[in-house]
């Protein structure tokens, strides 16, 4: 149980550090080493008592959209991006694109499509039942890039295109993002209330 315990905390904190990877190079190198032994500090903290998955994945969430605030600073200042963004054809397909591993696990295996489940459990999983590192990554990559896709797909239509403040509603993106929000209902939702019920003792998965 110990070894199992450590193993999945090397997992959690390996799955971290390449996160973190993701921050601009500037930030990276100033703040990068500060912000990994801070996480352990906290998940050391954290498991002199019960670590929580609630907790973990708060701390990623905070650390995934800390990612996307520092790299549109960046993309302030490129006149191109903000162009990409604003236009509503290229920000629905950069959503879909962002939303779809998730989305495409979800079907696959919520459906049960058997020529797919068995490739896909072989890659991502330990013996077709708990994610393997590969797994994780996806996974929560995928959650932490819902949310972020539904934003980015709203926001053609969050600009103003006269100075009266009229906003125009596209078909494309209100599709695409009416599909984004059921995905991130049924999966955010069903991890919400998997914990509830963990907590109330019904069921710990």
């Amino acid at each position: 149980m110990v070894y199992v315990h450590m193993f999945g905390g090397r997992i959690i904190h390996a799955l971290y550090k390449k996160l973190l990877t993701l921050y601009p190079q500037r930030f990276r190198e100033r703040l990068g080493e500060s912000m990994e032994q801070t996480f352990r500090d906290l998940y050391r903290a954290h498991n002199e008592q019960t670590i929580s998955r609630f907790f973990v994945l708060s701390i990623f969430t905070e650390t995934a959209f800390g990612i996307v605030r520092e790299h549109l600073f960046l993309f302030k200042e490129a006149d191109i991006m903000k162009n990409i963004l604003a236009n509503p054809t290229s920000a629905a397909i950069i959503s879909f694109i962002l939303a779809f591993p998730i989305g495409f696990l979800r079907l696959v295996l919520g459906s049960d499509i058997e020529p797919l489940v068995a490739p896909i459990e072989s890659v991502l999983t330990i013996d077709g039942s708990q994610p393997n590192a590969l797994g994780y990554t996806i996974i929560c990559g995928g959650l932490l890039l819902l949310p972020v896709a539904f934003v980015l797909n709203l926001r053609p239509m969050l600009n103003k295109e006269s100075p009266a403040g009229n906003r125009r509603l596209y078909m494309l993106n209100i599709i695409v993002g009416s599909a984004i929000l059921l995905l991130i209902i049924f999966t955010w939702g069903g991890l919400i209330l998997e914990e509830i019920y963990c907590l109330r003792g019904i069921r710990c998965d």
